[in-house]
Formats: C-alpha cells, sequence, structure tokens
C-alpha cells in the first residue's frame, strides 16, 4: 500500500522539527552587563555577566580566555557561580550566572570584545560522557566618565568605605647610619579587588636605600561579597649621616557613597642619621679607594701600558737568541738516519771480488 500524498510531504516538517529540536538542544551562552543603565565612573568597580545554559548538568568548572583591552581590568569570576533553571522553547536548561569584575582606568567609550568560553555538562546526571562546549560571548560596549574635580589627575579609585592605615617599624625619627625602617600601608574597600589598589608610592630621596617589597593580596570572598585588601611594604636604610626629609603623600579617590572627592595624606617622614662608629672604620677605607680611582687611575693605567712596552722591547732585543736556543732544542727531536744493518747489492758484489 502506497502512503498518501499528505503522509509524504509531512516527513520533511519532522525532520525539520527534529533538526530544530536538536538544535536548541546546544548549549548558550549569554553576555551582559550588571548595570546597563547606571552611571560609570573611572576607577569604579562593576560586572561583565556571563550565563551559560547547558541542557543537563554542568560537569567541572568554566575556564575564560579574558582578553586585554586597553583602559581597561578585567578580573576572573572568584568564588562559585549563581546556579538556577530556565526552559526555553520548552526544554530545561541549567544556568550559571558568572560575574566578571570590571574596572577602567580612563573616560570615554570602552569595548570588551568577544572572547572564549570553554565548559563542559551531562546530558543525564548519570551519564559517564562528559560533552565538550565552546562558547563566544559578544562585544560589550559601555561608556565610563571622570568623577566631578577628578579630570587631571589620570587616574582614580572610585569606592565605597576606603580605609587605608599606615605603620612604620620603627618609628623614624634620631638614628644612626646603617639602621632600616619598614613601612607598610594597608588598603582596603568592599567590593574592590587588591589588584585595583593605587601602588603606593616608594619615592626616592639621595641617602635612603628604598627597598620595595611585592604587594600582597588578601582578598576575601564570602557568598559573592568581595572585601579587597592589599598590603604595600618598603623598607628604608640610612647610608650615611645626615637629616633626610621624604616628602609627604596623597591619595585621592572618588566617594561613591557622598559622590565628593575625598583625600588621605600621609605626613612627611624626617630621618635625623648620626654617624656610626661601627661604620666608621669602613668609612675612610671606601674613601680611600673612591680617591684612588679617581685620582691615580690614569697614571696606573699609563704605567702598566709602559711595563707591557719594556717588557716587549726585551723581547725583541732577544730574539736572535730566543731563536737559536729554540732551533737546538728541536734539533734533539730531529730523526737520526742510521747506516743499514746490510749493504746494498752492488755494494756487496764490490767486495766479494776483492776477497782473495
Amino acid at each position: 500500500m502506497k502512503p498518501s500524498l499528505p503522509l509524504l510531504s509531512s516527513v520533511p516538517l519532522l525532520l525539520w522539527a527534529l533538526c530544530a529540536a536538536a538544535s536548541a538542544q546546544e548549549p548558550i551562552v549569554r553576555t551582559s552587563m550588571a548595570q546597563p543603565q547606571a552611571e560609570l565612573w573611572v576607577g569604579q568597580r562593576t560586572s561583565l555577566v556571563v550565563e551559560l545554559l547547558v541542557p543537563g548538568f554542568f560537569s567541572g568548572s568554566p575556564s575564560f580566555d579574558l582578553p586585554d583591552p586597553p583602559g581597561l581590568i578585567l578580573i576572573p569570576p572568584a568564588g562559585s557561580p549563581i546556579g538556577s533553571t530556565e526552559s526555553i522553547g520548552g526544554i530545561s536548561y541549567t544556568r550559571q550566572r558568572h560575574e566578571i569584575a570590571l574596572f577602567s582606568r580612563r573616560a570615554g567609550e570602552q569595548t570588551i570584545p568577544p572572547f572564549a568560553v570553554r565548559f563542559g555538562f551531562k546530558r543525564q546526571p548519570l551519564d559517564p560522557d562528559v560533552v565538550a562546549a565552546n562558547g563566544t560571548t559578544e562585544a560589550v560596549r559601555f561608556t565610563t566618565k571622570f568623577p566631578p574635580g577628578a579630570e587631571n589627575l589620570g587616574s582614580i579609585l572610585s569606592a565605597r568605605g576606603l580605609a587605608v592605615s599606615e605603620k612604620w617599624t620603627p618609628e623614624p625619627g634620631k638614628t644612626k647610619a646603617g639602621d632600616a625602617f619598614t613601612r607598610t600601608i594597608l588598603f582596603s574597600a568592599p567590593n574592590v579587588p587588591a589588584m585595583a589598589f593605587p601602588p603606593f608610592p616608594a619615592g626616592k630621596v639621595d641617602g635612603l636605600a628604598v627597598y620595595p617589597k611585592a604587594p600582597e593580596v588578601l582578598d576575601h570572598t564570602d557568598r559573592g561579597s568581595l572585601s579587597g585588601k592589599r598590603r604595600d611594604s618598603v623598607t628604608y636604610v640610612c647610608e650615611r649621616a645626615g637629616r633626610f626629609t621624604l616628602p609627604a603623600t596623597r591619595l585621592t579617590w572618588f566617594d561613591l557613597e557622598s559622590k565628593q572627592l575625598r583625600t588621605i595624606d600621609f605626613p612627611e617622614r624626617i630621618f635625623d642619621v648620626a654617624p656610626n662608629p661601627a661604620l666608621a672604620s669602613a668609612a675612610p677605607t671606601a674613601g680611600a679607594s673612591a680617591a684612588i680611582s679617581d685620582g691615580t687611575r690614569k697614571r696606573l693605567i699609563i704605567s702598566f701600558l709602559t711595563c707591557i712596552l719594556l717588557a716587549g722591547c726585551v723581547f725583541v732585543a732577544r730574539m736572535p737568541r730566543v731563536w737559536k736556543r729554540v732551533r737546538q732544542v728541536v734539533s734533539v727531536f730531529r730523526p737520526v738516519h742510521l747506516a743499514p744493518l746490510q749493504p746494498p747489492p752492488a755494494q756487496a758484489n764490490h767486495n766479494q771480488r776483492n776477497l782473495p
């Protein structure tokens, strides 16, 4: 029995529906800004939201190939993502919401280019096979501007509840050459990662050796809430006696709560350095070495070259004797040609004829 025409015509529609259902069950990657309509300031933390949807269950942690666009700082997600479910076209998806911290270092229109996201999922909870998925985010554009009055600062940190503390160990004051002092600066603010804090200027003063230490990152995340801390340490060593002044430093930041610029001042520090008796014996030696290197360097070089020239002249003058002696030594090793034990045949026959 041949199938009817309406049944034959419905086969392509059925195949199309199956293909559409199969394609609809592919993973989905969505990108958006956490504050699309909010006013964004330079140095303010915002978030780039990346949502991953899979027709099943996630397996493992995703990997984000974050770009490095000029003027922007992108920080990978910290902590666990927010999980939920979503139904699209009658198909149930498991969703993960990841927030990538974002800081702008300049004003104007900013662009986050597309970047790759790699993750895995299972169709069923007990399925041993993990499906590898690769997705790409969409380009995101937004605009930031400088806080009022900060246009000439170059860069600024915009935050809430910024706290900065300073500690000296020991406190600067009267000291002696060779003593060391350590200055520790601690930055902290909610929702600001450590790498977003500005580096503290160590300063440079003639007479003080400066040894900055790599900053310590002390971020802490609790249930999606970030508490950022950064510790900077600088050690100053008094190289010689005298009075040295470390200039004052000012940090300007924008308070998002009051919408005002605020400043934190670090006062100048004065070091009254006395001579160190323990280093007195080494000081003349160092001074004498410096004097010798500066005052007699040319004379030493001329004397050295003169000695080399005289040695060369003596060597040239003694060249005949030297070569004669060399030939005598070499002649000892020349091969000695001994007379053969048996004379040549011609000589032997001649001798035989002369025998009686």
